[in-house]
């Protein structure tokens, strides 16, 4: 008759265990650090320069021909660009933005987003949310008090991060590129919502400059 030795079945065990506790975690949990496996360490502190208060502004604005025929969904994206695209401001957000990592691969972020509405009220919106190693990936979720966002990152370069969500039904599809240095954090990205068509140029394009609090910049203006 067939046996099953006691080390397999110990062993298997420990891997149904292991497999459990990561399906408790899903990616859009915001409450519980997932557990991290060898192949991520690598990940180690990737968010630690975040860590602290950053103050800033963020633009929104809109391609004023409209969606073109020029390049679809670009990923080579520098300041010069903006430079060069027919741009029209649509809105300007004051931000700031509070780091806290919990662990080497789990950081939670607490944002205030300040603004003056279409009709010309002004709003703050309060979000919550963490930065967090997962699956291999890196993810940004973010809990808005109307939706709950959710990007999938990688590395390019050592400061940059690339940040990216593409969803159907409604549309929302974003590439965000971030650079964090040790007094600044810049944010230069596009966006397609709606009846936007993929196919064609962005239709909404994205900046931000932060500046962390304390910085040398930030005291000699005060």
């Amino acid at each position: 008759m067939f046996r099953i030795s006691y080390s397999l079945i110990m062993a298997l065990l420990v891997l149904l265990s292991t497999l459990t506790c990561q399906e408790q975690v899903e990616i859009g949990n915001i409450s519980k650090a997932p557990e991290i496996g060898p192949e991520e360490k690598h990940f180690a502190n990737v968010f630690k320069p975040l860590d602290g208060v950053w103050r800033g502004e963020f633009y929104i604005y809109r391609d004023q021909r409209g969606q073109t025929q020029e390049r679809s969904q670009p990923t080579d994206l520098d300041s010069t660009l903006f430079q060069k695209l027919p741009l029209k401001l649509e809105n300007k957000i004051r931000v700031e933005q509070t780091y806290v990592s919990k662990s080497p691969y789990f950081q939670e972020v607490r944002i205030k987003d300040m603004y003056v509405d279409e009709s010309g009220q002004k709003q703050t919106v309060e979000s919550y949310g963490v930065n967090k190693v997962q699956n291999g990936q890196l993810w940004c979720v973010v809990k808005k008090p109307n939706e709950k966002v959710i990007h999938r990152g990688r590395l390019e370069g050592e400061h940059t991060i690339v940040w990216q969500r593409n969803v159907c039904n409604p549309l929302r599809i974003e590439y965000f590129k971030e650079t964090v240095k040790s007094e600044e954090y810049t944010i230069i990205g596009w966006g397609y919502y709606g009846k936007d068509d993929p196919e064609l140029s962005p239709g909404f394009w994205f900046r931000g400059r932060y500046e962390r609090e304390g910085s040398v910049r930030n005291q000699k203006s005060k």
